[in-house]
């Protein structure tokens, strides 16, 4: 019998984040199926609930200076009853939510690579090495996400993100997708979540024919469609990220984020910039009158990965 047997992982706020830690979720259940894992996580992450095996509570924070949602946050925490809290995201505010729970152990920055910039999702499989599991770097997805028929989609671009400074222009979206349908025949197809739909309007734009489904998908069926997917172009979002746990062929864009901390992780993915002279500054959005970083990364640039992709997928 283990000693870690309900283990609450405190974990990021966003979507894409969260699914960054969740292998620590994979690496527990793996190595000790018995346990009971719950995660806490921030509400603008709910939607991942729906696509994932191996927590088997979810906890929201809600808002950390709300006093009732304080209240019931610690509540479902001690009803919980964690003998080990992980603390991924680490603050005063999730210690002070840690300590509450009143576990035998609580395990934070301190217990692994303190000081040593880590990915996030290496960062969370340093708490596996800590807890004496394996890691193992994957995501448990629900199989019904996949029993879904549909026709196969060549390549998907995800455009949208949270911020403008991870954007990569308009104009060379369009101009990809152009190049796309001419050169190879094949009807770009773009999508994204709801937040990102005022860019339907700038794609209106195109002189080739392409498919909008941004804004116009649940999340599980994005899992779905992205599973039925050979190559993703995406910026730095959530989309990424489940595509990349999925092991699709990903081409990841990156200018104001750094991809040694939050880019893809596996094999299959690959990454172009960022590059200029002001790269990874993690603003919301761009001083300059350009997307400066972004703007760098050429379409020729990301056309020849894309067509490489598509030919080694044909091999």
């Amino acid at each position: 019998m283990n000693h870690f047997s309900r283990i609450l992982v405190i974990s990021m706020n966003y979507f894409g984040d969260i699914l960054m830690t969740l292998p620590l979720c994979t690496s527990i259940k793996k190595a000790w199926p018995h346990a009971r894992v719950a995660y806490c996580i921030g509400n603008k992450g709910a939607g991942i609930t729906g696509l994932t095996e191996g927590v088997d509570f979810w906890i929201f924070r809600g808002k950390k200076d709300s006093f009732f949602s304080k209240n019931r946050l610690i509540r479902e925490i001690r009803s919980f009853a964690p003998d080990t809290v992980i603390l991924i995201r680490q603050s005063p505010y999730t210690e002070a939510l840690a300590t509450a729970a009143s576990p035998k152990r609580i395990l934070g920055h301190s217990d692994i690579s303190e000081g040593i910039k880590q990915h996030v999702t290496e960062k969370s499989l340093s708490f596996a090495k800590v807890l004496g599991i394996p890691p193992i770097k994957e995501v448990l997805f629900k199989k019904e996400l996949f029993a879904v028929e549909g026709e196969a989609i060549p390549v998907l671009f995800f455009p949208g993100t949270t911020r403008p400074s991870k954007m990569w222009p308009i104009d060379h979206w369009l101009q990809l997708g152009e190049r796309l349908w001419k050169e190879k025949g094949i009807l770009p197809v773009f999508a994204g979540s709801r937040s990102d739909m005022p860019l339907s309007k700038s794609l209106k734009r195109a002189k080739f024919p392409y498919k909008d489904l941004i804004g116009k998908t649940s999340l599980k069926e994005l899992t779905a469609l992205l599973e039925r997917t050979e190559a993703v172009v995406t910026v730095d979002n959530g989309a990424m990220h489940l595509a990349d746990f999925l092991h699709k062929k990903v081409i990841a864009l990156f200018g104001s984020t750094d991809p040694f901390l939050v880019g893809p992780v596996h094999k299959e993915a690959e990454t172009i910039g960022p590059r200029g002279e002001c790269i990874k500054c993690g603003k919301k959005r761009c001083m300059r009158r350009r997307f400066y970083c972004m703007a760098q990364l050429t379409v020729d640039e990301v056309q020849n990965t894309l067509f490489q992709a598509l030919e080694n997928r044909c091999h």
